[in-house]
């Protein structure tokens, strides 16, 4: 009888302290890092809620990147229209000036500053961000036009957009299930085309001391102004309207985060508290696995 109990007594204590050594290693890992679990099982019923939460917590962050890569685009886009813009105002100016010059040597003399102008002009229609040109659309690897400056005339109202080798479909991002956002400029819309002409033709007048062409110039360029004001108003909708859809995935964030700490994360302290008692436990069972096994017959008989 003394030896089935003792048995059993090594075998109780035995399991006591495999599970106060499991414990160890719990409140261990849970002290060290301020998890719950280390795996995912180890979740038990929360398991699912925690997969669920942490799927939409990762989708949620690649739409948020997405928001933060097509703000950053438009915010360059909206750089690229200002500039547009500074020239269309020195371009009009150039124009007045040659408009009131009946010398035509004056008139030549003005045409290198429109033909700077024209040239900035591809330069900033050519715009790149990140890899990307601005202006081409979805089209985004392929530059929205091939073409240099030239002298050349009015071509007529409307203006041809043939220049343009984009596409009609803007730049598009995730922002959530099954929803798409469109942001961005199309290259082939009516104001860079009649900044284009106006630009191309004012040299040509200029140099050729052409006054129609000259005032053909100026009356792209009026048209041209209004477009581009039209241009960054849009691109200021859209950057509001990315900061709305921003800020509503980033409540979504806080709240998911906060509801992943409360099941995934512990109370540090606590977790102290259990290890100090389960190494007490680990340390009791130890001496009494050890004292256990040291028993003889001769101590029975005492």
């Amino acid at each position: 009888m003394t030896r089935i109990a003792t048995y059993f007594q090594n075998q109780n204590t035995l399991r006591t302290l495999q599970n106060a050594s499991q414990g160890i290693a719990l409140s261990s890992f849970q002290v060290s890092t301020g998890l719950r679990a280390q795996r995912l099982s180890d979740f038990d019923a929360d398991t699912n809620r925690v997969m669920s939460l942490r799927d939409v917590r990762d989708r949620t962050d690649v739409y948020l990147n997405n928001l933060t890569s097509a703000t950053n685009t438009v915010k360059a886009t909206e750089g690229a229209l200002q500039q547009l813009t500074d020239l269309l105002a020195d371009a009009t100016s150039t124009a007045t000036l040659g408009r009131n010059e009946n010398s035509a040597s004056t008139r030549f003399t003005l045409a290198p500053k429109a033909q700077s102008l024209a040239e900035s002009f591809y330069t900033l229609f050519k715009t790149e961000y990140n890899g990307t040109y601005l202006f081409s659309g979805s089209n985004a690897q392929t530059s929205p036009t091939n073409q240099v400056a030239t002298s050349t005339p009015f071509p007529g109202s409307p203006v041809p957009t043939t220049f343009y080798q984009g596409d009609s479909q803007r730049q598009g991002i995730m922002t959530g299930n099954g929803t798409t956002l469109e942001f961005g400029l199309l290259g082939n819309d009516p104001a860079f085309a009649n900044l284009k002409a106006g630009l191309e033709a004012l040299w040509n007048g200029l140099q050729t001391n052409n006054v129609t062409e000259i005032d053909n110039a100026v009356s792209a360029l009026n048209q041209a102004k209004s477009g581009l004001s039209s241009l960054l108003g849009q691109v200021g909708g859209q950057l509001s309207t990315l900061d709305l859809v921003k800020q509503r995935h980033e409540t979504q964030q806080t709240f998911l985060v906060e509801q992943l700490d409360v099941l995934e994360k512990v109370d540090v302290s606590e977790a102290l508290t259990r290890f100090s008692q389960q190494q007490a436990t680990l340390e009791a069972s130890s001496a009494l696995i050890t004292r256990i096994n040291s028993l003889s017959l001769l101590d029975f008989m005492r």
